[in-house]
């Protein structure tokens, strides 16, 4: 089903993304990836953007094990963000999820493009990893408030860059 005035009728590019919150000795796995030529890692959740068919909590899984080696299951949602860019015609809805590793060995894997490193960081280093309010304010609201219920965030314009 679409809308005359849904986000694709109007020529956008809609990005439906799963991320993982892993904590493991109080630090959460970051992983480090290379979006721009030339320009230094973006470090995110580990996850990434589902498949058509597929659900995020899959996307998830699959991409969390693709990027870092390890299998893990979807505990709880944490937050959704919704960030756009009209300059681009882009909108993310990013779905994160805390997560327990089930099994694998934490590595790079040789497939996966774009990812160049994965480190665990304590939540008070969190502002130095992800300055971008769109990526880092939900994760450090997560920190600062565990327990909190689920969030939405809205973010109506983002610098990608």
């Amino acid at each position: 089903m679409t809308y005359d005035n849904a986000p694709e009728a109007q020529g956008w590019v809609v990005y439906r993304v799963g991320q993982g919150i892993l904590v493991e000795d109080g630090k959460v796995l970051l992983s480090g990836n290379r979006w721009f030529s030339g320009k230094p890692l973006v470090w995110t959740l580990p996850g990434g953007r589902a498949e058509e068919g597929e659900g995020i909590e899959e996307a998830l899984v699959r991409e969390f094990r693709e990027e870092t080696g390890l299998v893990v299951e979807p505990v709880s949602l944490v937050y959704v963000a919704e960030a756009r860019s009209t300059a681009r015609r882009r909108l993310f809805l990013t779905c994160a999820f805390t997560v327990r590793r089930i099994s694998g060995t934490l590595g790079l894997q040789p497939d996966e493009a774009g990812v160049e490193d994965l480190r665990f960081v304590s939540p008070a280093e969190l502002e130095a990893y992800m300055p971008s309010p769109s990526i880092g304010d939900p994760l450090r609201r997560y920190f600062e408030h565990p327990g909190a219920s689920a969030r939405y965030w809205f973010f109506p314009e983002y610098d990608s860059e």
